[in-house]
């Protein structure tokens, strides 16, 4: 009987184990997830903080930071191109003022007023053929 005693005390102690070892891994899984919605907080807060300091970068001159504001600046005056040229294929303008969507028969923007001139029709690029002969071809160095 004795035998049977230890194997059912070692069962036992072994079940506890997994049952404290499970526990343990419950909890530092509820903990990992409590710290992922913290760094996501800080996250939020960092991004909301550079916004900030994006809009007043005229009070945050910085040599670091310079190259960063030209990067955003340029990449604002990209999406703006981008959502003219939007407007553009949709055979509209765009007010000057307030940038709204106005139609190409209109004078004037319907939200602001403003005076929208007709946007000059883009130039057509022909392709241009260039001939065999006035190709100049230079010859490679030799690799070293």
């Amino acid at each position: 009987m004795d035998f049977f005693n230890k194997v059912g005390s070692s069962i036992s102690n072994k079940s506890k184990d997994v049952a404290r070892k499970a526990k343990e891994l419950a909890e530092i899984s509820n903990l990992n997830s409590q710290i992922n919605v913290q760094e996501d907080i800080i996250d939020k807060i960092c991004l909301e903080i550079g916004k900030i300091v994006y809009e007043k970068r005229e009070n945050f001159p910085d040599a670091e930071l310079k190259e960063k504001y030209t990067a955003a600046s340029n990449a604002h005056a990209e999406i703006a191109r981008l959502k003219s040229k939007i407007i553009f294929v949709r055979g509209a303008k765009q007010c000057p003022n307030c940038g709204n969507e106005v139609p190409l028969t209109s004078s004037f923007c319907p939200d602001c007023g403003t005076a929208v001139p007709t946007p000059a029709p883009e130039p057509v690029i022909e392709d241009i053929v260039i001939p065999p002969d006035s190709i100049i071809y230079y010859p490679e160095e030799p690799t070293k």
